[in-house]
């Protein structure tokens, strides 16, 4: 009894913005003012709070921490990531900002065990579970993900599509090795064995189907790939008197330059 009690008294206190919305809504202000999140972060706290007034501290910051995590490029809130390493998980504070006095992720988030984070958001009118189709909350919650609405949404569409061309079969060119090999050169023979192109072949397994991923480091020909894969798609359309239509997108400008 004396050991579990010893370690009760081990175990880190709730911070007070975690149990006073005000104190919160203080914290994220002055988060906002060190630059740490964007206003648009701090008002979808206070949204939340207008909607519904019961809700937990916890959930403000959760609210706010997904429109931050939005505007770093990522689709959601990843609980247990953020749990494990709070300060990485949400890039706070920003590079250079080291000495600021402002109170840290993993400061607040310190007492914090994933259960009792999920079950304060399940608790929440504003919160749907990933399965209640049926449920216009702002906010989803899927395993240990928090999305906003919109983006969950998006990305289920994403998945659907994918799983659509996945499980469109393709069929495949009875010439696609005459074409190929128009495409491609030999690879050379090194210790007298024959090289894999391996370009060759994400060419030949893309012909096959309705979705492909073509993935490597830099300097390995992707680009060179694709649009080999879109002379190989083309030509035949082309023959038919139907061409094809292209349409590309790129997460950079220079990947889109190098694309294009």
């Amino acid at each position: 009894m004396s050991e579990q009690l010893s370690l009760l008294d081990q175990a880190p206190a709730p911070m007070p913005e975690l149990q006073n919305a005000a104190s919160l809504l203080a914290l994220l202000d002055a988060w906002v003012e060190h630059g740490w999140l964007r206003a648009l972060d701090r008002a979808l706290a206070g949204f939340c709070l207008e909607l519904n007034g019961e809700n937990s501290p916890l959930l403000l910051l959760s609210a706010a921490l997904v429109s931050h995590q939005l505007g770093h490029g990522h689709v959601c809130l990843d609980l247990a990531a953020t749990l494990a390493s709070p300060d990485f998980a949400l890039s706070l504070p920003p590079e250079g900002d080291e000495g600021s006095r402002a109170r840290l992720p993993s400061e607040l988030l310190a007492s914090v065990e994933l259960a009792d984070w999920r079950a304060a958001l399940a608790r929440s009118a504003l919160v749907a579970s990933g399965g209640d189709d049926g449920i216009e909350a702002p906010l989803v919650l899927h395993g240990e993900r928090l999305y906003l609405r919109r983006y969950w949404n998006y990305e289920r569409a994403v998945a659907t599509a994918i799983g659509m061309r996945l499980d469109d079969t393709q069929t495949v060119p009875v010439d696609l090795p005459q074409a190929l090999q128009r495409l491609f050169p030999e690879p050379p023979v090194i210790d007298g064995q024959r090289q894999i192109d391996w370009q060759k072949l994400a060419c030949a397994l893309a012909a096959r189907g309705s979705f492909s991923l073509i993935t490597g480091g830099p300097g390995t020909g992707k680009t060179t790939t694709v649009v080999r894969l879109l002379a190989l798609l083309q030509e035949p359309a082309l023959t038919a008197g139907q061409p094809l239509r292209i349409r590309l997108a790129a997460p950079t400008g220079k990947a889109a330059a190098r694309l294009t």
